[in-house]
């Protein structure tokens, strides 16, 4: 291994070109840049150097077209595969929103599940006793005194990745009070705070059913989600790894609808987020606006873009628990949890 090239520029560090070549490859693999720069001084090179080269690729532009490139390409086979495996066709033309007051698993899967296509349910998750049951007071009394993760500052996000990432610790009774008090987009209870995890507040999780007979009872910790805010919370356009059925519990919510992710959009992506909005990105009639009311349900298929927004304090939950394969993690960028 060589550890530097005399003749380089004075601002530059070159390593040997098998070895430029493996950096490059590495970085292009999302591989942690701390790993590149142990093997790097394991293998002879001096760590300065290392840590200089690296960060000299890093901000290359080519460096920046190659992960532009191979970004596009990946993603083109992740939905060639996800397409392959619901052995679906992304549907042409305007988007539309098929309701219906329920719906039997068998045609969930033919007509909605395998093709792809978004369903709202008027009344199929109306009988569940969360739905029946559960409201901002309520819960509010019941577990006031349980200290909560809650999600804040989201309007402050620089980037789409970052609205759900800061957080602080409160009581349940608290935040149910901010959130009845006015409207918001900086105090949301979202799905990666675990709610429904939490020790103290076990009970909810044997007050969720009856299910949809769509669904399988869920196996904690996995496979239902609750997210609790108040009116003017906004979740940013983004898709999911997986399908899902939003059941509105308290308060309405609108959600926007477009189709599936594309290789197109890669330049656009932002982790599972877009960095526009979908009017920037979807022509007008691409673009559908479901209005959940509640006790309604939304199935939101796999990598469909969604933006949500909260017209009233309210409570949603989100269920992945249907009885086929469910996490197309792969579709998910460099990094993204698998299972």
């Amino acid at each position: 291994m060589a550890s530097s090239d005399a003749t380089a520029l004075p601002t530059e560090v070159r390593l040997a070109l098998d070895w430029e070549l493996w950096v490059v490859e590495q970085l292009l693999l999302a591989r942690a840049h701390d790993d590149i720069i142990a093997t790097l001084t394991a293998r002879g090179v001096d760590r300065t150097a290392a840590v200089a080269r690296v960060h000299e690729v890093l901000r290359s532009e080519g460096l920046a077209s190659m992960k532009q490139r191979l970004g596009e390409a990946m993603l083109a086979a992740r939905l060639e595969r996800l397409s392959e495996e619901l052995r679906s066709v992304r549907p042409d033309g305007p988007t539309e929103v098929v309701t219906r007051s329920s719906i039997d698993r068998e045609a969930l899967l033919t007509q909605h599940w395998i093709p792809s296509r978004p369903l709202r349910l008027t009344e199929a998750a109306a009988s569940m006793r969360a739905v029946q049951q559960w409201r901002l007071c309520e819960l509010g009394r019941r577990f006031g005194g349980v200290e909560v993760e809650v999600n804040v500052e989201r309007t402050q996000a620089s980037r789409s990745t970052e609205v759900e990432r800061r957080a602080r610790r409160m009581p349940f009774g608290e935040f149910i009070a901010c959130v009845q008090a006015a409207p918001s987009n900086d105090l949301y209870i979202v799905s990666r705070n675990g709610l429904l995890m939490h020790p103290e507040l076990a009970p909810l999780w044997d007050e969720l059913g009856p299910l949809p007979e769509i669904l399988e009872p869920p196996r904690r910790p996995r496979g239902a989600s609750l997210w609790v805010g108040p009116a003017g919370t906004v979740t940013p356009p983004h898709f999911d790894p997986h399908n899902v059925l939003l059941v509105q519990v308290e308060g309405r919510k609108r959600v926007r609808l477009a189709p599936r992710i594309r290789a197109a959009l890669h330049a656009e992506l932002d982790g599972y987020y877009l960095r526009r909005s979908l009017d920037e990105c979807f022509a007008a009639e691409a673009i559908a606006t479901v209005m959940l009311d509640p006790g309604q349900a939304l199935f939101v298929p796999v990598g469909w873009l969604h933006e949500v927004t909260a017209l009233e304090p309210s409570i949603t939950l989100s269920l992945l628990c249907f009885p086929w394969p469910n996490h197309f993690h792969f579709l998910g960028p460099p990094g993204a949890a698998i299972e």
